[in-house]
């Protein structure tokens, strides 16, 4: 879930400073001919098809994909469900579930450096993304019979509407089906599905409640996850017909907020009429070090998924250590999470999400300052290199000298993208 950082001031003078201020640059900054003739045409042109490149080819190919996943993970869900029903799971049908979500998951988290738009205005993010579960609420839920029913009716539509309006954000998203579907590290075991009651008995004990019962609420919490990535998808490109066709029956939105157009198509026109984005380079600092954007999750990362649980003892959130706050703590995934939000920055970056597009910032940087577009991409490099080299799982490795070579490799990440950014807004 993202949180407002430090960083987030740095966005809003950059922008200060792109719409309404001119800043004192060099001579070389202010050679508009020079800069024409290393891109081959004007800055706004080159950067506005680096803008068109990373819509399409970045957050909307990760959309898409991510859709997929979903939609493949809530099917697998609910095959589990029926199974278990049946009597007849196998241990085949979890580990898929598990696969599935893994999938899933990994788009999620390389989407996480592009959280400007949808996942912010209609509160996506915390809604699907919100950790540490609260595992007593999950408890108190899941042993109410007259709660629980309300959401694990044989109308599957309907549970998923009912759970979306009325459940708290840490019932919901991730986390609190991995939980049901996953045991320290591991697919849960067939059997304990099959048994009458759990066997989870750490932190709280869920030692009273029926293992179907949560796979019948975790199948509702899967089909809300699914409905809240089609919407991320299609408010940003559209969509598929299908998508947006069951977003519209649940009344959900499927543009921005104010008017009838997509986020797409707002990144894509910055700099004219009807955009929100007042410049080009408006929407390249929102990308580069928007708390949104790149900075911001390379800031969350480092100060708060790594910095909170290690004690970084920088601000206030991370002053000592606190395990609790782990990220996919029953999966552990933590640290192919960490590694995939940095994974988000090298898209971004690149222009792609399989392969590098044409116009990206690499190729600005290459064209216009090569050594300061390396010093970006082995941050980048050395972030993520950083995170592998952690010990897993995270869980239980959360203090350790190679967590703070990660921490400190983010932080320069941040520094660098900041001045990536800045030498941008400097030519004029």
């Amino acid at each position: 879930m993202k949180k407002f950082t430090k960083y987030a001031l740095i966005f809003a003078v950059a922008s200060l400073f792109t719409t309404g201020f001119t800043a004192c640059s060099s001579d070389d900054n202010n050679d508009s001919t020079g800069v024409e003739q290393k891109l081959g045409e004007s800055e706004d042109s080159y950067l506005g098809k680096v803008l068109n490149q990373y819509v399409d080819q970045t957050i909307c190919a990760t959309y898409a994909d991510m859709a997929s996943n979903v939609t493949t993970f809530y099917e697998r869900m609910k095959t589990l469900r029926d199974a278990v029903e049946k009597g007849s799971a196998t241990q085949a049908q979890v580990d898929s579930a598990c696969a599935s979500w893994k999938r899933t998951r990994a788009c999620y988290e390389k989407s996480e450096a592009f959280l400007l738009g949808a996942a912010s205005d209609y509160d996506i993010d915390p809604h699907i993304d919100t950790w540490p579960l609260s595992l007593t609420d999950l408890h108190d839920k899941l042993a109410s019979n007259t709660e629980l029913q309300k959401y694990i009716t044989d109308d599957d539509a309907a549970n998923i509407d009912k759970a979306h309006a009325d459940l708290n954000q840490s019932l919901l998203g991730f986390h609190s089906v991995e939980f049901i579907i996953f045991r320290d590290g591991a697919p849960r075991k067939v059997a304990n599905f099959n048994s009458k009651y759990d066997n989870y008995n750490d932190q709280v004990d869920f030692t009273d409640i029926s293992p179907l019962n949560e796979l019948k609420f975790g199948v509702t919490v899967a089909g809300d996850l699914m409905y809240s990535i089609y919407q991320l998808e299609v408010c940003w490109s559209g969509g598929t017909a299908e998508h947006k066709a069951a977003l519209e029956a649940l009344e959900w939105k499927t543009s921005m907020p104010l008017v009838d157009r997509t986020y797409g198509e707002n990144m894509k026109t910055a700099g004219q009429s009807g955009s929100l984005y007042t410049s080009v380079k408006a929407a390249v600092s929102a990308i580069l070090i928007g708390d949104q954007g790149c900075v911001g999750i390379c800031d969350e990362v480092g100060q708060t998924k790594l910095g909170k649980p290690y004690g970084l003892n920088t601000n206030s959130e991370n002053a000592e250590s606190d395990p609790s706050y782990i990220e996919s703590p029953y999966s552990w995934n933590s640290l192919t999470d960490f590694w995939d939000n940095i994974q988000s920055i090298k898209n971004t970056w690149y222009g792609g999400y399989t392969t590098n597009g044409t116009y990206s910032f690499h190729n600005y940087f290459a064209k216009m300052n090569a050594e300061l577009g390396k010093k970006v991409e082995d941050a980048i490099d050395n972030a993520q290199a950083k995170i592998k080299a952690c010990p897993t799982p995270f869980v239980k490795n959360y203090h350790n000298a190679q967590v703070l070579e990660a921490i400190n490799a983010c932080d320069a990440l941040t520094d660098v993208l900041t001045e990536a950014n800045t030498y941008i807004d400097s030519k004029k």
